[in-house]
C-alpha cells in the first residue's frame, strides 16, 4: 500500500473518500492498508484518507460509482491553508461573503470545497496561485492583481 501526500491545491478527481467507501462496502476504514496495490492519499497535516479509484480491489469497483464525485474538490482544511483563509469563513452562520462564493459539500462529516469551480467562477487560469485577504492589505494595481469578492474581501493571484 502506498500513501501519498497531496498539495493543498490538488483536486480529488481520481479519488473517493475512504470513510464513505468503507461504509458502503461494510469494511473497516483501515482495510485499504492491507491491499497489495492500494493507493491512498491525504493532504499535508490532515487525517482524512482518500483512496485512488483505480487501485480499489476489483470486487469493490461497483461501489466506487456510488461514492460522491469529488471532481475539483479539496478538503476544506487544505483550501484554507492554500488561500490563507481562516476556517471560520467556511461556516454558513458566520455570514461570510466567501462562504456564498464557494461550493462546499459535506461527505461523512468531511467538509470539501470545489476549488476548480472557484477558479472557473473567477475566470482564472488553474496555474495561478490564489490567496484571500482584506482588500485594504493589497498593493495598488498593477503591482498586485486582485478580484473583489465584496467591499472588504479580495482574491489575489499570481
Amino acid at each position: 500500500m502506498q500513501m501519498n501526500i497531496l498539495t493543498h491545491n490538488h483536486w480529488l478527481n481520481h479519488y473517493v473518500l475512504n470513510k464513505e467507501f468503507s461504509l458502503l462496502a461494510g469494511i473497516s476504514s483501515n482495510a485499504y492498508r492491507y491491499w497489495k496495490n492500494g493507493e491512498a492519499a491525504k493532504f499535508d497535516d490532515a487525517r482524512v484518507v482518500f483512496l485512488r479509484k483505480e487501485s480499489i480491489l476489483p470486487k469493490y469497483k461497483e461501489l466506487v460509482k456510488q461514492c460522491t464525485n469529488l471532481t475539483g474538490m479539496v478538503q476544506s482544511q487544505a483550501f484554507c491553508k492554500y488561500t490563507g483563509l481562516a476556517p471560520s469563513h467556511l461556516i454558513e452562520h458566520n455570514n461570510s461573503c466567501i462562504y456564498k462564493a464557494l461550493e462546499i459539500i459535506d461527505v461523512c462529516d468531511v467538509k470539501l470545497v470545489n476549488l476548480q469551480k472557484f477558479y472557473d467562477d473567477l475566470g482564472l487560469s488553474y496555474n495561478y496561485h490564489i490567496y484571500i485577504e482584506k482588500c485594504k492589505y493589497f498593493g495598488p494595481s498593477p503591482f498586485e492583481k486582485k478580484i473583489n469578492l465584496s467591499n472588504g474581501i479580495c482574491v489575489g493571484y499570481y
